[in-house]
């Protein structure tokens, strides 16, 4: 691999990666992959009626952002991060604010 991202956001800004990841994630096997990998989401398992105890849902609260949120972020890595313009400033207009 010609770059070496150490980000989220520096993978977004790398076009290639972005253009690879697009690919892959349209791939078949990955599909299934991901669905089942959904299917698998910890809120998709109860925890048991008795002995469970406050911290247990908050834990499991927690890993199900987390696994939601690795879900998100391995879709999002297809995403490119959009091209900011640069700002030009203007004074042609009377700006009484």
């Amino acid at each position: 691999m010609a770059s070496n991202p150490k980000t989220l956001s520096q993978w977004r800004e790398t076009p290639n990666l972005t253009s690879k990841a697009q690919k892959a994630l349209d791939g078949e096997t990955i599909q299934e992959m991901i669905r089942t990998l959904e299917n698998e989401l910890p809120s998709n398992q109860s925890l048991p009626m008795t002995g469970t105890d406050t911290n247990a849902f908050v834990y499991a609260y927690g890993v199900e952002v987390g696994y939601r949120n690795f879900l998100a972020k391995l879709r999002i890595m297809a995403v490119p991060l959009p091209k900011h313009k640069e700002v030009e400033s203007s004074f042609s207009e009377k700006n009484d604010d």
